[in-house]
């Protein structure tokens, strides 16, 4: 998070997909990567939570995107960059 710091101003700098079956169940995907964007932000981070038609058109407006080997479902991120100080 030091090159790539969470938008500050933004209520919600990092968002999920929604599970389609269980909205209010968090995949443990979703629970390793923030723990990790907490560990490195050094602050708590609860995810705003998109319906899939919305994360889908949130996610085609993004910028840029990060492709990793890991292909269990939900495993999908949106982070707004903040400023770097």
């Amino acid at each position: 998070m030091s090159v790539y710091p969470l938008d500050d101003f933004d209520p919600d700098p990092v968002r999920v997909m929604m599970p389609v079956d269980d909205p209010d169940r968090v995949p443990e995907v979703q629970h390793a990567v923030l723990a990790e964007i907490e560990r490195a932000a050094g602050r708590p981070v609860t995810p705003g939570k998109l319906s899939r038609a919305d994360f889908y058109r949130a996610a085609a407006a993004g910028f840029g995107v990060v492709q990793v080997g890991d292909s269990r479902g939900y495993g999908c991120f949106l982070i707004r960059k903040g400023v770097i100080s």
